[in-house]
């Protein structure tokens, strides 16, 4: 993987601006030895003492050089540069290797001792994944100073808005066009009820089915960048993948019992999106406590092997999600590893989502299914009740923990910077992928 180095170059004066010789020392000369460099660089340092010695005259004035003359004459003095790592702290070099505070001798390339490199994984790709030697997770484990950083950011780049768009699609497409096409057609069309749900099944879920069936073909492809990681075969599904399947079977079978009769049961047909919050609430709520309880994983569960520590769910939402809906494949799922491995701030605040996300979800469900199935609430009521509320409370809960995820990946930064990167806890086990390469490849320069 290409690496990131780190130095500063020496400014020049402007009498050397000007002759065009302050270039030619840079990269070992520009059409010259490097031995013509460092002639000039000790000519240039020959006419530096004897223009000191002149100035450092006797007391009378004389032999004194102006301040025009000091800033024609010597060369500016730039101030040094604070290097950071990827985790923001400064590095710490041994042996011959110089610091970034000293001055260089010399801008020919050819005389500079060796700095120090770090790769920063925020730039991780598919390309250098499959040309690497290593994986982050190892990576990481020879940097422990360094806080791992994931390939994802929603800042900058297309993966962001490509989680927003489908994010708003299944908003509008799961919440939005079940009430509209109802309320519409029933009270301005007076269309019967089994032609209006059958409109409203064919239409729901096309961008959810979609994506689905994308994010399925990415896993089963020969190469394994999307898959979860210490998995081979073709047919390793992720949990984000078993759990949408629990969940699209629940949903259809609820509009097929609910539409296919003439006779339309429309207290049957409120309950799809409750159904979501129980699905979705209670697989995260289970993986949740299996962590908690620290049972052993009973089966693969993305990442963690069977009989492996389970992780809480909110880690593995997060991994499917951003690892294959994202297009952040491997690198992402190793520097997530990485990242819960090495920073105890950053596991308790996964445990935290986990919990803020299936307690309240499960929680919301029960009372929406008592709106749907009490006779004292009227049909038609309960339909909007039913399917609003869910996704309403989605978009407020996301705001929420955006919020809060900030707030503590700040803190999170502050205090692996205090600590100088040592973790205060021991790590967890349970992704695993570690020890895993890319595919073959060529391998660069840096074994990363």
């Amino acid at each position: 993987m290409p690496e990131v180095r780190r130095g500063s170059l020496k400014v020049q004066p402007d009498s050397a601006l000007l002759s065009g010789k302050g270039f030619e020392g840079a990269g070992g000369g520009i059409g010259k030895e490097h031995d013509d460099s460092k002639t000039r660089d000790s000519a240039a340092g020959t006419t530096a003492d004897t223009t000191a010695d002149s100035n450092e005259k006797d007391g009378n004035g004389n032999g004194i050089a102006t301040d025009d003359d000091t800033a024609s004459d010597a060369p500016p003095t730039a101030p040094p540069d604070q290097h950071l790592s990827a985790d923001r702290g400064p590095l710490h070099l041994h042996g011959d290797q110089r610091t970034s505070t000293d001055a260089r001798p010399s801008l020919s390339y050819a005389l500079r001792p060796r700095a120090d490199a770090y790769y920063d994984s925020r730039a991780a790709t598919h390309a250098e994944w499959k040309r690497r030697a290593r994986t982050l997770q190892e990576y990481y484990d020879d940097n422990p100073h360094l806080l791992p950083q994931l390939p994802f950011t929603w800042h900058h780049g297309r993966r962001r808005w490509r989680l927003f768009l489908f994010a708003f699609l299944v908003f509008v497409d799961g919440s939005v066009v079940p009430i509209a096409l109802y309320y519409g057609m029933h009270y301005a069309g007076h269309v019967e009820g089994w032609i209006i749900f059958a409109v409203v099944t064919t239409i729901w879920g096309g961008p959810t089915y979609l994506e689905f069936a994308i994010r399925t073909l990415r896993l089963v492809k020969k190469e394994r960048f999307y898959r979860p990681l210490g998995t081979e075969g073709r047919w390793c599904f992720d949990m984000l993948t078993w759990a949408s399947v629990l969940t699209i079977a629940v949903v259809t079978a609820l509009f097929v019992v609910g539409s296919a009769p003439h006779i339309v049961l429309l207290r049957v047909l409120c309950m799809p999106a409750p159904a979501i919050l129980y699905c979705l609430g209670g697989v995260l709520g289970m993986i949740t406590l299996f962590h908690h309880m620290d049972w052993p994983a009973p089966f693969r569960i993305s990442s963690t092997a069977k009989g492996e520590r389970v992780l809480p769910g909110a880690y593995y939402f997060i991994e499917d999600v951003a690892a294959v809906n994202a297009g952040a494949g491997r690198p992402f799922r190793e520097a997530l590893a990485a990242r819960y491995k090495g920073s105890p701030p950053f596991r308790q605040m996964l445990y935290a989502q986990s919990l803020f996300w299936a307690v309240p979800a499960l929680a919301l469900a029960v009372p929406l299914t008592v709106v749907a199935v009490v006779p004292a609430v009227p049909a038609t009521a309960a339909y909007g009740v039913c399917w609003a509320v869910p996704f309403l409370w989605c978009a407020l809960w996301a705001g929420v923990s955006v919020w809060w995820c900030k707030r503590d990946m700040v803190r999170e930064r502050l205090e692996w910077e205090a600590s100088g990167g040592a973790a205060k806890e021991p790590a967890e086990s349970g992704t695993g992928g570690t020890g895993e390469t890319g595919e073959t490849g060529e391998t660069g320069s840096e074994p990363v």
